[in-house]
């Protein structure tokens, strides 16, 4: 290549490094810029990790082919850093124990997608039911919350209330039921549930403002050692991407919201679900802001880390995989590894002492089990 070839090159990879950089400080105000005033950033939020992993590359190559510049694309990357902060845990990678640590209580937070097939005649050693049981028997977590829970109520079908509250020992339920669908097989509840060996006290539901599907928050006290704990669990709205491979049952809870789910683009769906999203967070965050004693919030956000959702609702809080883990931590089994969408967040007076996210294919979901001792 000619000295005037190299040169053009330098000027051509320069003016194209400056263009993606520009896109990715746009990414950097996710944090701190609500996307109702400027939609982009839906998707640039969406889009952070790749555009990180590509600002990396881009300095990589500055190092080689303009080495003066190259600090500059450096600086660029740490404009992001709130956001770095976020996606990736910096922990080193340690193996999870199934003992308890001492003085610590275990917390499973799950999207459990219904917990699969429950009709007793399709019950056998494969069952996904099944083998969701088993992994919260071998865990043995002291409270479990659980999002997109059913109960279908008929002499067909197993209640997973009942099995988890008397075969599983989980003897305290609070179920916040948002739908009861009478469904041509059985009624079929729909919510929000929370399971514990822990006796609860001063329990309740919020409804979200504004949300078609009528879905709700719940809360519940519990008593650690004689010490009140509150937990929040929530599952903020489902996006809809693959409502067109919804079952019968699953159509049920996308009815409200079928006319924007099923006659929209993706791009439509996104940008006002993140809507949606926004202002169930912040009621979620007002109430969090109420609580008084130790707490912990529990959740599928249906949002990225580096979304205004997930910033929103976490300042001031500590999120249990970046406490202890390493990584992007993913939880959505699908689309992409880096989605985490599911969260434990907690106040300055509990920490998290491990945390574990197994990739179990059972729900569309992974699980999150974290051990939490009070500071």
């Amino acid at each position: 290549m000619t000295a005037q070839k190299k040169s053009i090159f330098k000027i051509l990879f320069f003016i194209a490094g400056i263009i993606y950089s520009c896109v990715y400080l746009l990414a950097c105000l996710t944090p701190y810029i609500n996307p109702v005033k400027f939609w982009p950033l839906t998707f640039l939020a969406l889009g952070f990790v790749y555009l990180l992993v590509g600002m990396i590359a881009l300095f990589l190559l500055s190092l080689i082919i303009f080495r003066k510049t190259s600090l500059i694309f450096l600086l660029i990357i740490f404009a992001g850093f709130q956001n770095i902060n976020s996606v990736f845990g910096f922990h080193s990678r340690k193996a999870f124990l199934n003992e308890k640590v001492e003085n610590s209580f275990r917390l499973l937070s799950w999207n459990v997608n219904y917990f699969g097939d429950c009709q007793k005649k399709n019950d056998d050693p494969d069952n996904i039911r099944r083998q969701m049981f088993e992994f919260i028997q071998d865990n043995n977590p002291d409270v479990l919350c659980f999002q997109d829970f059913s109960n279908i109520i008929g002499k067909d079908f197993y209640s997973d209330i009942n099995y988890i509250k008397d075969t599983l020992k989980y003897p305290y339920v609070y179920f916040a039921i948002d739908h009861t669908y009478n469904q041509s097989w059985a009624p079929t509840q729909y919510g929000t549930v929370m399971f514990s060996r822990f006796p609860f006290s001063d329990t309740g539901r919020l409804k979200f403002a504004g949300n078609l599907s009528g879905e709700s928050f719940q809360f519940a006290t519990i008593y650690f050692k004689a010490q009140p704990i509150k937990i929040f669990n929530a599952h903020l709205h489902s996006m809809g991407i693959h409502a067109e491979n919804a079952s019968p049952r699953e159509y049920n809870f996308l009815e409200a919201d079928s006319g924007l789910i099923f006659h929209s683009s993706t791009f439509r769906k996104l940008k006002a679900f993140d809507k949606m999203h926004i202002e169930q967070a912040k009621l979620i965050k007002s109430e969090l802001n109420k609580a008084d004693i130790p707490f912990i919030f529990c959740g599928d956000l249906n949002s990225v880390p580096s979304s205004f959702v997930y910033q929103h609702l976490t300042k001031g809080l500590s999120d249990a995989f970046l406490s202890t883990g390493f990584g992007f931590g993913g939880t959505y089994d699908s689309i992409s590894p880096t989605l985490r969408i599911d969260v434990v967040l907690m106040n300055k007076r509990l920490r998290a002492v491990q945390h574990n996210s197994p990739h179990l294919h059972l729900s569309d979901h992974y699980p999150n089990l974290v051990d939490i001792q009070l500071k």
